[in-house]
């Protein structure tokens, strides 16, 4: 399989976090400041460091204002929806709900927040997610919405509009020369100051049925339990020792603090022979390298793409993924990209997706995600298939050619994991991929592969 790859940092940040989709793209995270990586560089003390946090505030202050202006849209649809007559505009108005709270989510995963005072709004956003997309399915089967729906859809807009006031009251204070990451940076007590900050943004809890947030959904994306680490408590010293036996090609390497929230790290800026930065973040559970980013601007290939694609993969044994292959892998000028997923008795684990960038210039990993695979890898047990191979394909229109096809663990909506069958089809030239559930026989999921500029794009 391929993925959007996207080379810009400013338009790295927008990747999207949809179902499916997330165990089936490389994220762009990789190629520039990672998620995790965004609270590193406070501790440099030389110019281009400071270009850098410049780069870093700029990242989340995006986010933020994006969050901003995603909370007053979702304000502004819901108030809509309660006084639309229209089955079609209700139904239209709950679809860019539905989005508009996925929007909120990526938007609050690429802050740097941590601590439970925060869960009360982020677990707000989640459920109105789940609950928005429940009630389209709702209309989409004839049904209606109820007096429940409704009163539960007000209570929605009541929360939204304590939120709206909240963080636009907070946009002022960046105006007025407020730094996420000299807050981020700060501890006071248990927590960073902006995480303490954020806290203060409160949105009651609305009367949700218990369906829409039972289940591992409703944990929050930012407070999701962390299955895969292991090991124990590293010290930094060792976790320098680590980082520094893996990049072998490194003239220099520095210490750049710490990070605290899904993961804590310590962080390290390395220097290459080529003059060239990669930051990387090593778990203080275990040293595991969780996130690496760097980037080249090169067109030229020392190596073909085949051996590329045995760096990374070997790069992803090294740091722990046993049983991986290749699912998905892209290249653009000199820079190879590779989604590896771990597999279990024959089944592809998209959830525990890692994602790899190699110069191919130098032979080297610069881009390195295991973000998925240390939040979700776990000894499963998975469920047998009820429907053979032969019967999903029979599933499949007899206007698509299958190309290809295989049995794979497919994350979908409220962090369901579904066994399916994958078909890669091709149509009209195009090329999709079809997920028939290997249990009941539903189609769970189609994506379309789009090139673009910067790659291929899964739709």
């Amino acid at each position: 399989m391929k993925k959007e790859e996207n080379k810009q940092q400013k338009r790295e940040t927008k990747k999207s976090y949809k179902g499916a989709v997330i165990g089936l793209t490389i994220a762009t995270s990789i190629l520039g400041a990672s998620t995790l990586g965004l609270g590193i560089a406070y501790g440099m003390a030389n110019s281009q460091a400071s270009q850098y946090s410049l780069q870093l505030e700029n990242i989340y202050k995006k986010n933020y204002y994006e969050l901003v202006d995603n909370i007053n849209g979702a304000d502004m649809k819901i108030s809509k929806l309660l006084v639309a007559d229209s089955d079609k505009y209700i139904a239209k108005m709950l679809t860019e709900l539905s989005q508009s709270a996925k929007e909120m989510q990526n938007n609050i995963a690429a802050l740097p927040l941590s601590g439970e005072n925060i869960m009360q709004s982020v677990r707000f956003i989640n459920q109105m997610s789940g609950y928005t997309q429940v009630l389209e399915e709702k209309l989409a089967e004839g049904g209606t919405l109820s007096e429940r729906d409704y009163a539960t859809l007000n209570e929605m807009h009541e929360s939204l509009t304590d939120m709206k006031k909240y963080m636009n009251q907070m946009s002022q204070q960046m105006i007025n020369g407020y730094s996420i990451l000299r807050s981020s940076s700060r501890i006071n007590g248990a927590y960073d100051e902006f995480s303490i900050e954020f806290a203060q943004i409160k949105a009651d809890d609305a009367d949700f049925p218990t369906m829409i947030y039972d289940g591992p959904f409703a944990d929050s994306i930012v407070n999701q339990e962390i299955k895969g680490l292991t090991g124990k408590e590293i010290s930094k010293d060792e976790a320098y020792k680590k980082v520094d036996s893996i990049f072998k090609n490194t003239m220099n390497m520095s210490y750049d603090g710490q990070t605290n929230g899904r993961f804590n790290t310590y962080n390290f800026m390395l220097m290459n022979s080529n003059n060239q930065k990669i930051y990387v973040q090593a778990s203080k559970k275990g040293g595991h390298i969780i996130t690496v980013s760097g980037n080249v601007e090169s067109d030229m290939k020392n190596i073909d793409f085949a051996k590329a694609k045995k760096i990374a993969l070997d790069f992803a044994k090294e740091n722990g993924v046993e049983d991986a292959e290749v699912v998905w892998s892209e290249e653009l000028n000199s820079q190879a990209y590779f989604n590896i997923a771990p597999t279990q008795n024959g089944i592809v684990l998209y959830p525990d997706l890692v994602k790899v960038k190699v110069d191919m210039e130098n032979a080297e990993v610069i881009g390195y995600d295991a973000i998925s695979y240390w939040t979700n890898h776990t000894k499963r047990n998975l469920p047998k298939a009820s429907l053979s191979v032969e019967d999903a394909r029979k599933s499949i229109d007899q206007s698509f050619e299958i190309k290809n096809e295989r049995k794979t663990l497919t994350p979908l909506d409220y962090n369901r994991e579904v066994l399916c069958y994958e078909f890669e089809c091709e149509k009209n030239g195009a090329t999709y991929y079809i997920y028939i559930n290997a249990e009941t026989g539903i189609e769970e999921n189609i994506l379309k592969v789009v090139e673009t500029s910067d790659g291929s794009k899964l739709m």
